[in-house]
């Protein structure tokens, strides 16, 4: 350790460096953790130094830095970033990997503000019917920037991937060729910039560092709306961008034409490339992508915890919608396997364990459905009202939703279709059978169409 010490004292000697955001650090974590997490994860931590707005943390456990990394850091960062202008880095205290870390401190590059995070890659994402497409076009799109489809647009549900997807994009172009500047920000980071560099009347620079990238990757775009201003500049740095043939990749968490005020001139530059969803993912490739995790986790930690399969299931049908929670599933029920069994040297975690453990976290109690609850799901999956699903509106885009609706509450309940037709705005019970006639046709005849409604079936059962 003392040898890896050494190593960052000489980048930082002539810089010097201050323990106070340490403390503000540790401060803001006692708010947010409870006292043995404390003890675990973050007493352990060894104050290196300063750099560029960033505070050097080592740590002499491996798996502890690989936990933090996984399961605090991003929201650490996020924190700290907005409330003290500086970030956290965790670097190992074993030597060869300190040499590294020091040399990758030092590097420079045109990335070394990219903001992207090395663990989102293409090799680490499970491919699945219900991301096929959409990752196809990603790793084109790494292959060749700017050639293939200019601009990407993906969307789907939160938690599904599409970060990931945007991220590994990045991390591959840039490890195809490092001299290539890529950034990552989200449109919360892009309006939040604008309007410092707006106060300091510097907006020009503002557009100079935005129109010389070579990638841009924009995330959660469906915000770009809320500030005019902020709307202007991203449409001048999109449309310079796109001539001089720079790649952009852009996430969001609806279609172009189901943003609410998005402007027609910005929505049909969306509309230049192509544009991607993701579907929710069914039983089997929930399953497939926890056994991926697992495996990843296994040399992470000391004790050798195995997962039995009807943990792994339980998981895979508590959490169907958002693959992000399940991995925080899965990582919180191995941290307390960890906290129980530390002195143990290998367990099998078992279903009442699982259930013990995750009680907090999810909810396994067996879902009450009911045509309100349907009507809930189904307005807010088409981003409706739910009162639009009852009104006498018979617009494309309010029709198809409450046709959905209607299909599965016959399908998921024994409501008859008197009363079916009576929850949405007095409809004739004829018309009710019309829609479900409707969508079971839909449903033979169109494969995405009939992926996403019966992902909607599975969100209801078990």
């Amino acid at each position: 350790m003392e040898k890896c010490f050494s190593t960052f004292v000489k980048i930082f000697v002539e810089k010097g460096g201050t323990m106070d955001n340490l403390e503000k650090l540790k401060n803001y974590l006692k708010g947010v953790l409870d006292e043995p997490s404390l003890k675990k994860w973050i007493e352990p931590l060894k104050y290196i130094g300063s750099l560029d707005n960033i505070l050097f943390l080592g740590d002499p456990e491996q798996k502890n830095l690989i936990w933090i990394k996984q399961n605090l850091l991003e929201d650490i960062n996020n924190y700290t970033k907005k409330n003290f202008n500086f970030i956290i880095k965790i670097v190992p205290l074993s030597e060869d990997e300190c040499i590294q870390d020091a040399t990758d401190v030092t590097k420079k590059n045109n990335n070394r503000d990219s903001r992207l995070q090395k663990k989102y890659t293409f090799e680490s994402l499970v491919q699945s019917d219900s991301n096929r497409i959409a990752y196809s076009f990603s790793y084109s799109v790494s292959e060749f920037p700017g050639k293939s489809y200019n601009p990407l647009y993906i969307y789907s549900d939160v938690g599904l991937g599409k970060t990931h997807l945007m991220q590994a994009i990045g991390n591959r172009i840039i490890q195809n060729n490092d001299k290539i500047n890529v950034v990552y920000l989200t449109t919360s980071d892009f309006m939040n910039e604008y309007v410092e560099y707006t106060r300091l009347n510097k907006r020009s620079d503002f557009i100079k560092k935005y129109t010389s990238v070579d990638v841009l990757l924009i995330d959660d775009i469906q915000y770009i709306t809320k500030w005019g201003g902020t709307s202007e500049q991203f449409y001048y740095i999109f449309n310079n961008l796109i001539q001089q043939d720079k790649q952009i990749v852009i996430c969001a968490d609806k279609h172009p034409d189901n943003i609410p005020d998005l402007e027609k001139r910005i929505k049909s530059r969306f509309e230049m490339g192509a544009i991607v969803d993701i579907f929710p993912y069914d039983l089997e490739a929930r399953i497939a992508i926890l056994q991926k995790k697992i495996a990843e986790r296994k040399n992470l930690f000391h004790n050798d915890f195995s997962i039995s399969n009807e943990v792994i299931e339980f998981l895979a049908n508590a959490i169907k919608d958002n693959i992000r929670k399940l991995e925080g599933a899965l990582n919180r029920l191995l941290g307390y396997a960890d906290l129980k069994h530390a002195d143990l040297q290998s367990t099998t975690i078992t279903l009442p364990f699982a259930k013990e453990a995750l009680r907090p976290y999810i909810n396994i109690e067996k879902k009450v459905i009911t045509i309100d609850t349907i009507q809930e799901f189904v307005s807010d999956k088409f981003d409706l009202k739910k009162d639009e699903l009852k009104s006498k509106n018979n617009s494309p885009k309010i029709a198809l939703p409450r046709q959905v609706a209607m299909y599965l509450t016959k399908k998921l309940t024994r409501y008859p279709l008197v009363e079916i037709g009576m929850a949405f705005g007095g409809k004739h019970h004829t018309t009710v059978l019309h829609s479900i006639n409707k969508i079971e046709k839909l449903l033979q005849e169109d494969t995405d169409f009939s992926r996403k409604v019966n992902s909607y079936v599975e969100f209801f059962t078990d």
